[in-house]
């Protein structure tokens, strides 16, 4: 199993690599874990930057809680071998009783310490842990919101390197701070451990640790692969959460039902989830025989320690006292590896996965902007307009051209109408001027300069945009409309004249709160208010007029503004279309001719080409391919 170091990508769970002589290997593995492991620095300062004052107590109190182990067994050692020696003499004097009972004061003491310092760790590591997944959710958060272009959401490599960082942004950070703290402690006992067995027999503490030294790399080996087979399987999760979101939300319920597609959606996720299942069984077996070995042979280590220092204390070459402190110090070291060596091993998982996190957290817009103090800010108010001079465009992943070498104009102050059929390229013209998108060749011309020069800031706050699939967001009629200006968000006045313009205020009085009524039910089924298409395009189109007042956006884009409104509201639009669009240089698309006759020009689009161009009557006189399809739609009304 291989990722690649550019993408993160995980070409197959097997490896189809030659087989390397084993120490060859060994040294190859060995290599690519520290590689791995490097980016645990990187998480440490996550940590410590997501609450320092937590963090140096979470520090404090695992050297403590690393020491007591030894501080322990060294009392018991010495209270030991004080009862054996009164026993062997005969002596319990007052003074040897006292010493006896300082000795248990003091590992009183030591367990008194031990015992109130775990509820603090957890404590501590909870309230740390709350702070890290938010600081680790924000960036994945804000990493989101800083491309400033659309075409890597609409990218599956995109999509898969998101799934990961939020599947694991919940847990992973928690995870990996677990076994940072079981580390550092248990390397404290460790080594503490260490050094008492080695002042005994420096060898045997060596023979310890060698034992455990194939189980460490065992277990490296093995999350390895589990990191392996789970990060292939991405795209497969993502599938089985398609399939579960099917059933489950309310814009697909009702052809769910109707349709009775349950059965169907829920045999795709079973049947996606038993491929999922089945990989993994074998890889859960396999790791079981595995470790069942290595658990054997760590056995018969322990065991073989245990004999040599129990025969030791036999042939008199130790204390009793010193009998029961090596004995648990073999004990302790066998038992703080085999901590060391799990927690390592989830620490390499963990930082596989952290990889995916900060493979996501340095994707890039393709979109490219000016150098800082370079770009430039848009004119107040066009003198020339727009100009496509010979666009070229194809989304990424596709080879089909939508536009080759498209040209046409946009007079600042005019009115423009796209037409054509689905497919011709209406919507990703609008997508191209908003700089979601970035032509292939060509340039667009704003005033004679290219759109790229041009601060993206200063010129998405010039544009008043309308989708064909506009957002609904659950959010309260005020907020659904004022985030078309987050500046104005709490501004009623300009709120109701951008609803008055989209002839919504009717529909608002309507609501039990007004303005400040939920629109949608996720969060509020008693009290969140339903809309239908028609009346979220209205909240919509006033959400578009936040922007159209006198100084503001100078480009006003219309994508099918009334495809979901009624009769009547499509003709109230229709009687004020000059007056919201007076002052503002205007791009409309729809396929309802109603509409389209409102523009000053109209373009026609076929297969990325303009056609035809002119006024509607101009259009209609030369009986051409606009002509036709108006009439098309005419004759459905008589």
């Amino acid at each position: 199993m291989t990722a690649s170091s550019s993408t993160g990508e995980v070409s197959s769970p097997v490896s189809e690599n030659k087989p390397l002589p084993p120490l060859k290997n060994w040294f190859k593995q060995f290599s690519e874990a520290l590689q791995v492991m490097a980016g645990t620095p990187r998480i440490l300062r996550l940590v410590w930057q997501s609450h320092r004052q937590f963090t140096a107590i979470l520090i404090s109190a695992n050297i403590v809680l690393g020491l007591a182990p030894m501080a322990e067994i060294w009392s018991i050692k010495l209270i030991i071998d004080g009862v054996a020696q009164c026993i062997k003499t005969g002596n319990f004097s007052g003074t040897e009783q006292a010493n006896l009972v300082g000795l248990l004061v003091v590992l009183a003491l030591i367990r008194l310490v031990s015992s109130s310092m775990e509820p603090t760790v957890r404590l501590v590591q909870e309230q740390l842990g709350d702070h890290l997944v938010r600081d680790i959710n924000l960036l994945i958060l804000r990493k989101a919101n800083s491309l400033v272009d659309i075409s890597v959401f609409e990218n599956s490599t995109f999509h898969d390197k998101l799934t990961r960082a939020q599947n694991e942004a919940s847990y992973r950070p928690l995870a990996i701070l677990s076994n940072v703290t079981a580390i550092s402690r248990s390397f404290i006992s460790l080594t503490s451990m260490i050094c008492v067995l080695a002042s005994f027999q420096p060898w045997l503490a060596a023979a310890v640790i060698a034992l455990a030294m194939p189980n460490l790399i065992a277990q490296i080996k093995m999350q390895h692969e589990s990191w392996a087979i789970q990060n292939f399987e991405i795209p497969e999760v993502r599938k089985m959460r398609y399939f579960a979101e099917v059933l489950t939300r309310v814009e697909t319920a009702s052809e769910i039902r109707l349709f009775n597609l349950g059965d169907l959606f829920i045999k795709k996720y079973l049947d996606k989830f038993a491929e999922f299942q089945k990989a993994h069984a074998k890889l859960r077996a396999n790791h079981w025989i595995r470790n069942f070995i290595l658990a054997n042979i760590a056995a018969v280590g322990l065991v073989a320690s245990y004999s040599y220092v129990v025969f030791s204390a036999l042939r008199n070459v130790i204390s009793l006292g010193s009998l029961s402190m090596y004995l648990t110090a073999t004990t302790q070291i066998e038992y703080q590896l085999e901590i060391i060596i799990w927690s390592i091993a989830h620490l390499y998982q963990g930082n596989l996965f952290a990889k995916n996190m900060f493979d996501f957290l340095e994707v890039s817009s393709p979109v490219v902007l000016p150098a800082t103090g370079a770009a430039k800010l848009v004119p107040k108010k066009f003198e020339h307009g727009i100009r496509f001079e010979n666009v070229s465009f194809h989304y990424p992943d596709s080879e089909r051209e939508v536009f080759e070498n498209l040209s046409f104009e946009l007079k600042a102050g005019q009115s423009i109408a796209l037409v054509g059929e689905n497919g011709a390229g209406k919507t990703t013209i609008v997508k191209l001027l908003s700089r979601l998108y970035e032509p292939v060749s060509g340039r667009i011309l704003v005033d004679g300069v290219d759109l790229k020069e041009y601060d993206l800031t200063s010129w998405r706050a010039n544009l008043s945009v309308i989708f064909q699939n506009y957002v609904r967001f659950h959010l309260t009629a005020r907020e659904n409309i004022g985030v078309g200006n987050v500046d104005f968000l709490d501004d009623m006045e300009r709120i109701v004249a951008a609803a008055e313009r989209a002839s919504a205020v009717s529909l608002i009085e309507k609501f039990s709160d007004k303005y400040e009524t939920m629109l949608g039910k996720w969060f509020s089924a008693d009290k969140g208010t339903e809309l239908s298409g028609g009346e979220w395009q209205k909240i919509a189109l006033s959400r578009a007029f936040m922007r159209a007042g006198e100084g503001e956006a100078q480009l006003l884009i219309l994508d099918e503004p009334t495809s979901a409104l009624d009769a009547q509201a499509e003709y109230d639009i229709y009687l004020r279309f000059s007056e919201l669009t007076r002052g503002k240089t205007t791009l409309l698309i729809s396929h309802r001719f109603s509409t389209v006759k409102m523009a000053d020009v109209v373009l026609v689009l076929e297969k990325g080409k303009i056609i035809e161009q002119g006024s509607h009557d101009e259009l209609m006189l030369k009986n051409g391919e606009y002509a036709r399809l108006y009439n098309l739609q005419a004759d459905r009304y008589k």
